[in-house]
């Protein structure tokens, strides 16, 4: 059975299907990006919707899809996710109890949104502790339009952190507190993670624009010459005199301020450290950025490798997955459901 995960991003929209074989395991079929004309589709404009959903016919055609089931994601700054603990209940209970918790946290009137959960701890006593995250519905009608548009079949819309959670699990075993940066175009999003769980996840207004832009207004530079420099040079000290990297710095420091408060809040949450910060998203790469991490953070960052445990011989590749293979880990996860 092969599973479609598309990642709609800020500019770009990415396809990673992928199918389970026996002897093989998860195997790539296809994969693929195109460019997204800038609109605000999630507001429920046809007009916008119809303009995204050419881009992807356009793509899905491009890779010759034949899957008709995609799970695709909200992005984070669209949902409302947090961690709650509650008394021990029964399955059928939850759902009743968390309308009044909702309550509390969801900005929106509850009769607007739908709620989800997963349950992440149950301790001896049988009290739990739930991931719950909220979306408005009409968010949800904008990518249920969208798919039927384009003639695929949504078989699941889910967090950026749950999709991540799923990558995370596939390539990275070492460590079991990890906090995640993935680095979106126009915003970023700290993901921690605790034995597989997620336990805290949220949107920064940063992202891999704010670096060009820092670069292009300091070096006096067009957006298309700095992001040149930005995927050559990055944070090194000894390329250009170290011109690239100062400009990179006050943004480098923004992130780095909200890593530091993710860690606190880890240390909090579980009694101990965070052992692993991972890069993810399409600026993950850049030239001495885990480097310079590692140096302010004083823990082991990795560069997320989502196709590691991905058999992907059969396919010619437009990108080399080594190197490039950040840009793809939230349709890797979205495309790993119900093949794990």
């Amino acid at each position: 059975m092969s599973i479609l995960g598309i990642d709609i991003g800020q500019s770009t929209i990415k396809a990673v299907s992928l199918n389970k074989v026996e002897g093989k395991g998860l195997v790539l079929e296809s994969l693929g990006e195109i460019k997204l004309p800038r609109t605000d589709w999630q507001q429920g404009d046809d007009k916008a919707i119809a303009e995204v959903s050419v881009a992807l016919k356009s793509l899905l055609g491009e890779l010759k899809i034949k899957s008709k089931e995609v799970v695709a994601c909200m992005s984070e700054d669209e949902v409302v996710s947090r961690l709650i603990r509650l008394p021990p209940l029964k399955e059928s209970e939850i759902r009743d109890v968390l309308k009044y918790e909702a309550e509390t946290f969801v900005p929106y009137p509850l009769d607007q949104v739908s709620i989800d959960y997963e349950i992440i701890e149950k301790d001896d006593v049988g009290r739990l502790t739930l991931f719950v995250i909220a979306a408005r519905n009409e968010l949800i009608q904008s990518y249920i339009k969208l798919f039927k548009l384009v003639g695929l079949e949504l078989a699941a819309l889910e967090s950026p952190a749950v999709a991540i959670k799923r990558t995370i699990s596939t390539c990275v075993t070492a460590a079991t507190g990890i906090i995640v940066i993935d680095i979106g175009e126009r915003s970023s999003d700290i993901i921690s993670l605790n034995n597989g769980n997620v336990y805290f996840a949220r949107s920064l207004s940063i992202g891999s624009e704010s670096i060009t832009r820092s670069i292009s207004i300091n070096l006096g530079l067009d957006m298309a010459s700095a992001e040149e420099y930005k995927k050559a040079y990055g944070m090194k000290e000894t390329e250009l005199e170290g011109k690239i990297r100062n400009a990179i710095m006050p943004v480098f420091n923004s992130i780095a301020e909200e890593v530091r408060k993710a860690m606190a809040l880890f240390l909090e949450e579980h009694s101990k450290p965070a052992e692993l910060l991972v890069l993810s998203g399409g600026s993950a790469n850049i030239p001495g950025m885990a480097e310079e991490l590692t140096k302010v953070m004083g823990v082991e960052v990795q560069i997320i490798q989502p196709f590691l445990k991905i058999d992907a011989t059969a396919l010619q590749l437009p990108i080399n997955l080594n190197s490039e293979g950040c840009r793809f880990s939230l349709a890797v996860g979205l495309a790993m459901r119900g093949l794990l």
